[in-house]
């Protein structure tokens, strides 16, 4: 959302309560479906392309099952974002 004019999570921003009026507007990129409510098809489809996700080789034994991370591996990934 917009919140008087600066892009941000409406969950998260702070909004001095001694303000008078603010104005929240949906994101100036997006397409108003109605009121604060945006289309999505086209970022989750963007999202979907860049696959933002952990991905691993296929191996017999794990084909299909889910492999929990180990601590080691985990290691390996902290401070990368």
């Amino acid at each position: 959302m917009n919140i008087d004019g600066c892009n941000g999570l409406v969950c998260l921003t702070k909004i001095e309560s001694k303000s008078s009026a603010s104005m929240i507007t949906p994101l100036p990129h997006m397409f108003v479906i109605k009121d604060l409510v945006v289309d999505m098809t086209n970022f989750y489809n963007q999202y979907k392309s860049i696959e933002p996700w952990l991905k691993r080789k296929n191996s017999p034994e794990t084909k299909g099952k889910e492999v929990l991370q180990s601590k080691k591996d985990r290691a390996k990934l902290d401070g990368m974002y």
